[in-house]
């Protein structure tokens, strides 16, 4: 599906964005994996031993310059871009207005928005050489508030992205670059299990009592996870969806059905 094809993840660290790697590999492409952490070179080395189909680079997407570090390892060591997907996202805060952590936005803001457009638009020469793909990753808590786990901060920068899609798909289409966001909601992994394990402690329960209710509201009865995601936004960055774009597909097991 994606054989000779680039895509550069930021945010490549575990959980989603090590799950993205993964599939575009498995789906025959290869890798820029990009993280502000310098773990990103040990999953590097764990997806691909050789070398050959992953490079790693550290960077923050919040500095301008760590977007042209970034799109300097794509240029000098792979020579092509097809495809950018944005995993890279801080959440400091979980809370509603009333709790005080409005205060946090400008650093969800800086990284959540600013640093995500500001990489798309760095990235845009190289990806409209070939037509190319752009993928946000957005949240359920922009579209479905859960008084369980307020995050306001978090669902407005997220919201934002999907409105930014819109807007870019129209722009950036007579390039030749499509735009798309791929929504998980309760998407099952390390940090939802330890969202519901920090609930559970706190309310005195065990983390099946929370997630058993939550698990009745989906249509499928199971949770997304990294893995399932991944697969949505491989499907994005490839020619299967050459005629889409400005879209939002949710993947949520049919939560937001109900």
């Amino acid at each position: 599906m994606l054989e000779g094809r680039v895509v550069l993840v930021s945010g490549c660290g575990p959980g989603l964005g090590r799950a993205t790697a993964a599939a575009v590999l498995a789906a025959g492409g290869r890798v820029v994996a990009s993280d502000r952490l310098d773990r990103v070179h040990d999953l590097a080395r764990e997806l691909d031993s050789t070398g050959d189909r992953v490079r790693a680079v550290t960077a923050d997407l919040g500095d301008p310059a760590g977007h042209e570090r970034v799109l300097d390892v794509v240029r000098t060591q792979v020579g092509r871009l097809d495809a950018l997907v944005h995993v890279a996202a801080v959440d400091v805060s979980s809370g509603g207005l009333m709790d005080g952590h409005l205060a946090d936005w400008g650093v969800v803001e800086e990284v959540n928005v600013r640093g995500t457009l500001g990489l798309t638009a760095a990235a845009v020469p190289l990806l409209e050489e070939g037509g190319g793909s752009v993928v946000f990753v957005g949240a359920g808590a922009s579209r479905q508030p859960d008084a369980r786990f307020p995050m306001l901060t978090y669902a407005m920068s997220k919201g934002a992205l999907v409105t930014a899609a819109w807007h870019l798909s129209k722009e950036l289409g007579p390039r030749g670059i499509r735009v798309n966001t791929v929504t998980p909601v309760y998407k099952w992994g390390v940090a939802l299990e330890a969202a519901f394990q920090r609930r559970a402690e706190e309310e005195g329960t065990t983390v099946a009592e929370l997630t058993d209710p939550v698990r009745a509201e989906l249509a499928l009865g199971e949770f997304a996870t990294d893995d399932d995601v991944a697969d949505a936004i491989v499907f994005f960055c490839s020619p299967s969806a050459r005629r889409i774009t400005g879209q939002t597909l949710v993947v949520d097991g049919g939560q937001l059905l109900s």
